[in-house]
């Protein structure tokens, strides 16, 4: 009967690691580096056929600190993604890099993950050649003498200082008026927001998926303070069912709900729509924001 449970266990742990659909290594640009010094750290996973990986998915690297992290499909047949990234350690010694979770959306729509090789990496100090070793005082510190008389007139010194410079200041204001500062509602500070972002020479310049997400952010915090509630901290499902009884007559609701689809298929790296489909959605986003 133990032996039956031991066999059950081994085959229940190994086998999803033995059969998984993908495969990942890992690549450093040296095996050994100073603290401070950028690592290029890159990881090659295979994945199933018309897989893509989720963009903008936080990583976390106990003891590295990341500078710089990218997605990259390099190969479609077979399906290959790069993620580089640029790492910096802290502390001294030989460190592990962890293995992380990568999580990938199957051509069918449904969520998968995998976990990256465990890597190792040596980082030394710049003070020599020991470990941890303490940064100490070039010279010891230097008692200074500083008589009373010269304390008490520093003291009075800058007390009149203080005196002169507050009367001053109330003089200055009372002879200057400042004019209210203008007050600019929502609706229109959102759409000056997303016209200039269109004239900025997005999504050229900074890539398709960035000009999706703020276009979402205007809209999401333009509704935040139109109605009272937290939408740049709610899922798809969560905003549109909060915006379903807000939405006025001349919006379809079916189209309202594809648009929202759209924008959670730019976090994909696979994501390529075509510049009248980015015009479009431009257009109905302020289409939205005039008529919300």
């Amino acid at each position: 009967m133990l032996k039956t449970t031991i066999l059950s266990l081994t085959v229940f742990f190994i086998c999803p690691f033995a059969f998984a659909a993908e495969k990942a290594s890992v690549s450093l640009s040296g095996e050994t580096a100073f603290v401070g010094d950028i690592i290029d750290f890159k990881i090659t996973a295979q994945l199933p056929p018309d897989a893509q990986i989720s963009a903008g998915q936080k990583v976390t690297f106990e003891n590295f600190d990341i500078i710089g992290y990218g997605i990259e499909r390099v190969s479609e047949n077979p399906n290959i993604y790069e993620l580089n990234f640029k790492i910096a350690a802290y502390k001294t010694g030989v460190l592990d890099i962890e293995p992380v979770s990568v999580s990938y959306i199957n051509a069918d729509g449904s969520d998968n993950l995998f976990f990256t090789p465990e890597a190792k990496v040596e980082i030394k100090s710049v003070l020599g050649g020991q470990q941890n070793q303490d940064i100490k005082d070039i010279k010891p510190l230097v008692k200074l003498g500083i008589k009373p008389l010269y304390v008490f007139l520093m003291i009075l010194a800058a007390a009149i200082a203080g005196i002169l410079i507050f009367f001053l200041y109330r003089s200055i204001s009372a002879s200057i008026k400042i004019a209210p500062a203008a007050v600019i509602d929502p609706r229109t500070q959102a759409l000056d927001a997303l016209n200039g972002l269109y004239v900025s020479g997005e999504p050229e310049k900074s890539g398709v998926k960035i000009f999706y997400y703020r276009m979402s952010e205007i809209l999401r915090g333009y509704v935040s303070k139109q109605y009272g509630f937290d939408a740049l901290e709610m899922t798809t499902a969560e905003f549109f069912d909060k915006m379903k009884p807000l939405l006025p007559q001349e919006i379809n609701i079916n189209e309202f709900k594809n648009y929202l689809k759209v924008f959670n298929l730019a976090r994909y790296a696979g994501f390529k729509p075509e510049k009248a489909e980015v015009e479009g959605n431009f257009n109905y986003t302020k289409n939205l924001l005039e008529k919300l």
